[in-house]
């Protein structure tokens, strides 16, 4: 008898054993596919971050650049809004305490991508000198060909004209600046 209830025991040892170690190869499968899973999302998400960034870092480029080309635009005038630069140019006498006229202003053959232009500024020394020298510094790349001062002194006579002598009185002299330059432009 002892043969007997020996030989299932064992049978259901083996199966049982053979049990265990097909739930322990599933649950080993189970949890690799979870870690491949998890790996494949995680790097996906990894990716996914990376691009993210560089969208940013990408805009941020795309915002310095055109920055960059504002600022370097600022630097040339626009042939199609050359009444926008005549107005600035005007407003810089305005603020100085001159008078500014602009006289001429060509678009030269010879030379591309400049234009030329004759001011007037009138108004005491102080002024034309002081606006000359903002003239030069501008933001625009400008090159000063002439400058031509001039000064106005109007004379009044006091007194009878019968007499001799006549007292002559000055009065402040105004100054006229003619100035010539030439102005990078936008073809």
């Amino acid at each position: 008898m002892k043969k007997n209830s020996t030989t299932p025991i064992m049978i259901f040892s083996i199966l049982a054993t053979i049990l265990v170690i097909c739930l322990f190869v599933f649950l080993l499968k189970v949890i690799k596919n979870k870690n491949q899973h998890a790996s494949v999302v995680l790097t996906t998400l990894e990716e996914k971050m990376k691009e993210k960034e560089n969208a940013i870092i990408f805009a941020r480029k795309i915002a310095e650049i055109k920055s960059i080309q504002d600022s370097i635009n600022n630097h040339f005038i626009n042939p199609d809004k050359i009444d926008t630069f005549v107005g600035y140019l005007e407003g810089i006498g305005f603020n100085l305490g001159s008078e500014v006229l602009v006289n001429n202003i060509e678009i030269p053959l010879k030379a591309k991508n400049t234009m030329s232009f004759s001011l007037s500024i009138t108004g005491t020394f102080q002024e034309v000198m002081r606006t000359i020298t903002f003239l030069e510094n501008i933001p625009y790349q400008i090159n000063i060909t002439q400058v031509y001062l001039n000064k106005n002194i109007i004379q009044s006579a006091k007194g009878d004209i019968k007499d001799v002598e006549k007292e002559k009185v000055s009065e402040i002299p105004t100054w006229q600046a003619d100035v010539s330059f030439n102005i990078l432009s936008l073809d």
